[in-house]
Parts: C-alpha cells; structure tokens; sequence
C-alpha cells in the first residue's frame, strides 16, 4: 500500500511542476486537470491492485484458500480492500493535485461521487483481472493488455464527469448513468464468472 501512495505522489509531483507553466485556458484548464488525476489513478491502481490475487499464488495459500472459501467471498474480500486502497489514493491525490496545480472544484459533492462510482469500476475490472491472470506466465503485460480496453469506456466518462464537477459546468446526469450502469454490468459479471475463474 505504502508503495502504491508514494507511486501516486511522486507522478503528482512530476507531473504538476511539468506542465505548471504552459500557458493553458481557464475553459480547458479543468479537464485537464481532471485527466490528469485520472492517469494518475488508474496508473497507480495497476500498480497495487492486481497484486491482490497474484500475492495468494506465489506464496502458495490459494490452493489452501480454494478450499475453505468460496469464490465469491474471496472475490468481495478482495475488493472490499482494493476499493478502500483506491479511496485512499484519491485521499492523498486529489488535494495535492488542488494544491500544486491551484485548482478549486466548484461541486465538491458531485466531484467525490464521480471518483466514487468511477473508483468502484476500476477497483472491480482490476481485482476480477488480477484472478485470472494470477496464475498466467507474464501477469504484469496480460493484466494490461486486458485492462485497458476493459476500463477505457469508464475512464472517458469518468473524465468528463469529473471535469465538469469540478467547474461547475452542464448537467452530469448522462454521466451518472454510464457510471452506474458500468459498476453494475463488471459486478454483475465478475460475482457470475468467479467461481468458474477460482476452480479452474
């Protein structure tokens, strides 16, 4: 966890003091922002957040797990974690990102639903990716080669809504449906094929 937190604040840093003199337009100001804190988020989450699975296959307890545990249970378990490591990011991301690059969120309440739904989506494509490539020969490529085109139509909505949060602009209802309705088809998806991932 420690590793993933200081992952996110030092590209934070880097970032932020690369791009804090170019001459950008208030209009577009805060939807870079928000991509930025976006990258930033989804790069840390595929630092951490795959290793929840492939933990329990190099030091041998899935196989002790598999048979005092049901799929499922371990899959919530799993993500219940995950997810809290994910807000814990944005606990220590979003504030340093407002404070180095001076940007003030107009919709606090929307920002932090948006990060919310958007998270959970993420948190749940990244734990349920992590048990199936657990046990595959280059886990670190496959999980990407898999995960980007899984969570880029939640990052792109996830991007606007938190733009448009953050300045106050339009109505973020579209987004919240796209959002809801992804957080429920990966979870309705992941908690179906599970138990066919963990016995196999």
């Amino acid at each position: 966890m420690a590793s993933v937190l200081f992952f996110a604040l030092a590209a934070l840093t880097l970032i932020a003091f690369s791009i804090t003199t170019l001459a950008i337009a208030p209009a577009d100001r805060s939807r870079l922002d928000s991509g930025m804190l976006w990258i930033l988020l989804f790069f840390s989450a595929a630092s951490g957040l795959p290793r929840s699975f492939v933990r329990e296959e190099e030091t041998g307890t899935a196989l002790a797990l598999r048979k005092v545990a049901a799929g499922e249970t371990v899959l919530f378990g799993k993500l219940l974690f995950n997810y809290l490591l994910f807000l814990a990011i944005c606990l220590a991301a979003v504030p340093a990102l407002c404070l180095l690059q001076d940007w003030t969120i107009q919709r606090p309440a929307a920002f932090a639903l948006a990060l919310a739904l958007a998270g959970y989506g993420v948190t749940m494509v990244s734990t349920f990716l992590s048990a199936i490539v657990s046990r595959a020969g280059q886990k670190d490529l496959l999980f990407v080669l898999t995960a980007l085109p899984l969570l880029m139509p939640l990052l792109l909505p996830a991007v606007e809504a938190t733009a448009r949060a953050a300045a106050a602009a339009g109505d973020l209802s579209p987004y919240w449906k796209v959002l809801t309705a992804y957080d429920g088809l990966v979870t309705c998806g992941a908690f179906v094929l599970m138990g066919f991932v963990w016995e196999g």
